[in-house]
């Protein structure tokens, strides 16, 4: 184990937190993912057991920034919605409802390319019917440059970049 702390650089260690809770949040993910993946690359110079934990706790904590990132995407579609936010994971059928789910679940795997099974996991849904809605808004984006603007400017508003579309098709 005193191999790994040479090899390990941790830095929050060497500044202070962020004013913001959730960009000191994000730094201590970072780096808590970096080092279990250096205690995984160390693999052959540390123990089995602990190489076994560091594996497990790096899936569990991947779930854990991906499903962070599906509630951004869906409490900002609910709001551009004007829903409330668990309405997207509820079992509504209702046209507007079920539209903004289909949207968010189309964003939540374009914009994180995470499993149809985890995204199903999130709208308490089935992996198939994620498939089917990532599909229907994927063929409207490709015949409506319209609603392609649309989806642009939402992704862009989510993740914070530029659309790079113009507005002619």
């Amino acid at each position: 184990m005193a191999e790994m702390t040479d090899h390990i650089s941790f830095p929050l260690s060497a500044h202070t937190f962020s004013s913001s809770a959730v960009f000191a949040s994000n730094d201590l993910i970072d780096t808590l993912e970096i080092a279990l993946r250096r205690v995984i690359e160390l693999s052959p110079a540390v123990s089995p057991p602990l190489v076994k934990v560091a594996r497990a706790a790096l899936t569990a904590l991947t779930r854990i920034r991906i499903a962070g990132r599906f509630l951004i995407i869906s409490d900002h579609i609910a709001r551009d919605f004007r829903l409330r936010s668990e309405a997207l994971q509820s079992r509504s059928r209702e046209q507007r409802i079920a539209f903004a789910r289909q949207l968010a679940m189309f964003l939540c795997r374009k914009i994180t390319g995470a499993p149809f099974e985890s995204i199903g996991e999130h709208f308490n849904r089935d992996h198939s019917t994620i498939i089917h809605a990532y599909q229907l808004i994927g063929r409207r984006v490709r015949r409506d440059p319209a609603f392609r603007l649309f989806i642009e400017k939402l992704e862009g508003l989510i993740t914070g970049a530029v659309p790079t579309t113009a507005a002619h098709p």
